[in-house]
């Protein structure tokens, strides 16, 4: 069962521990589980399907009684990450984020599928089932980008006018993000027009190579060169995303099958990344982009992209150092 941190308090769950290693916890975010635990009263052996459901009426429900459990037990609670998958792409988040936006408590039950051998079910067999017993299926990429489009995660909280070499005076935007403490930037050069087609560069945060270039990183590179083409376009939006935003974590329960973690994180990249530009009133784009891949999923943040554009090679190699 998956738990929301302040659930857990409430319910005075205990870590587990490591093995052998005396009374020493397990480091997050190694530590998934809480102590197995039992409905205090109400049930036999507590190993029955009734009785384990006795004991998960007691973790959900609305009025938390912590004296109504014993450990250990036949249900383990498990931790999860505010944020849910927006933080973490994970079946113990992508659970409580279902539960939770169903309108009911911070606690969610999720269990394996299994085939008539014993088997974890495949995607496709999952599928299936569902199919046949009219349960909808999604994969935790559809709920990552449901909570992208429909609910607001960014807010701006600062303005300041940004001498720069490369583009010149540019307005620099601060947006702090709703579910971690962490603050994005929106160079702006220019006055934007909703109506146009605006010049932008989505870019991830790479703090060594950013800074410090080298000739490992083309971060550096790409951030340089885009700015010096948005400052020659005269206007234009560099989108600078903090890195924590998008961090996973890891996680010792897994999905039948998701996504590679490099899409799901280009997926939140440009879900914030549009909401920022919502927020600036662009709702088309000419996208600065280092790959050739298609973007797809992008207007469905409800952005257009008109066209994608290689970052130019404006600066040499030399010119990465200041």
């Amino acid at each position: 069962m998956a738990v929301s941190p302040e659930r857990a308090n409430a319910l005075m769950l205990s870590p587990m521990v490591r093995q052998g290693a005396g009374d020493q916890r397990l480091p997050s975010p190694t530590t998934l589980q809480y102590v197995s635990v039992e409905a205090r009263e109400g049930i036999t052996t507590g190993i029955s399907a009734s009785d384990r459901a006795r004991t998960l009426q007691i973790l959900g429900s609305s009025s938390i009684q912590p004296r109504m459990l014993v450990k250990p037990g036949h249900i383990f609670p498990v931790q999860t990450r505010e944020g849910g998958v927006l933080v973490r792409t994970a079946i113990p988040e992508g659970a409580l984020d279902l539960v939770r936006m169903s309108g009911h408590t911070d606690a969610a039950v999720f269990v394996d599928l299994l085939s008539d051998q014993g088997e974890n079910l495949t995607l496709e067999q999952a599928k299936e089932r569902g199919r046949k017993e009219a349960i909808p299926t999604i994969l935790l990429s559809d709920l990552i980008q449901h909570r992208l489009q429909k609910e607001p995660l960014v807010r701006r909280v600062a303005e300041a006018v940004l001498p720069t070499t490369l583009a010149g005076e540019v307005r620099a935007i601060v947006y702090r993000s709703t579910i971690s403490d962490v603050e994005h930037i929106a160079l702006v050069k220019g006055e934007l027009d909703g109506d146009s087609t605006i010049l932008v560069r989505v870019q991830a945060e790479q703090t060594i190579g950013d800074v410090f270039g080298g000739t490992s990183q083309p971060s550096r590179s790409h951030l340089l060169n885009s700015l010096k083409a948005v400052g020659e376009r005269g206007c234009g939006i560099i989108l600078y995303l903090r890195r924590p935003f998008m961090s996973d974590g890891g996680s010792a329960v897994q999905p039948i099958t998701e996504p590679p973690l490099r899409s799901v994180t280009k997926m939140r990249e440009y879900g914030i990344g549009a909401q920022i530009l919502r927020e600036l009133g662009v709702k088309k784009v000419e996208l600065l982009t280092s790959t050739t891949r298609s973007l797809e999923g992008l207007p469905s943040f409800g952005i257009t992209v008109v066209a994608q554009i290689p970052i130019p090679d404006l600066i040499t190699s030399k010119e990465h150092f200041v």
